[in-house]
């Protein structure tokens, strides 16, 4: 079963972001980003970080479920509606 790190992972995978950039929008410092990516747990704090970033994947993010029609998306979605 896929964690919120694992998703928050893929999410930064398929955006191709960055650390330091992270950090820059987040005011989290990259430290506590390489430390989740490390999978040592992620704050409430930090999943409201990214969510304020890319909102379109807060439920994809939470659940690992979609609500397309909600705007309710995972980053692989993106990539294919990106392609049409």
């Amino acid at each position: 079963m896929e964690s919120i790190v694992d998703r928050f992972l893929l999410l930064l995978s398929a955006e191709g972001v960055k650390m330091p950039w992270l950090a820059a929008q987040t005011n989290i410092e990259a430290k506590r980003w390489h430390t989740i990516k490390q999978r040592k747990g992620m704050r409430t704090s930090e999943l409201e970080a990214v969510i304020a970033i890319w909102p379109e994947y807060a439920y994809w993010l939470t659940t690992g479920k979609e609500i397309p029609d909600s705007g309710q998306i995972s980053p692989s979605t993106k990539q294919a509606m990106r392609r049409m």
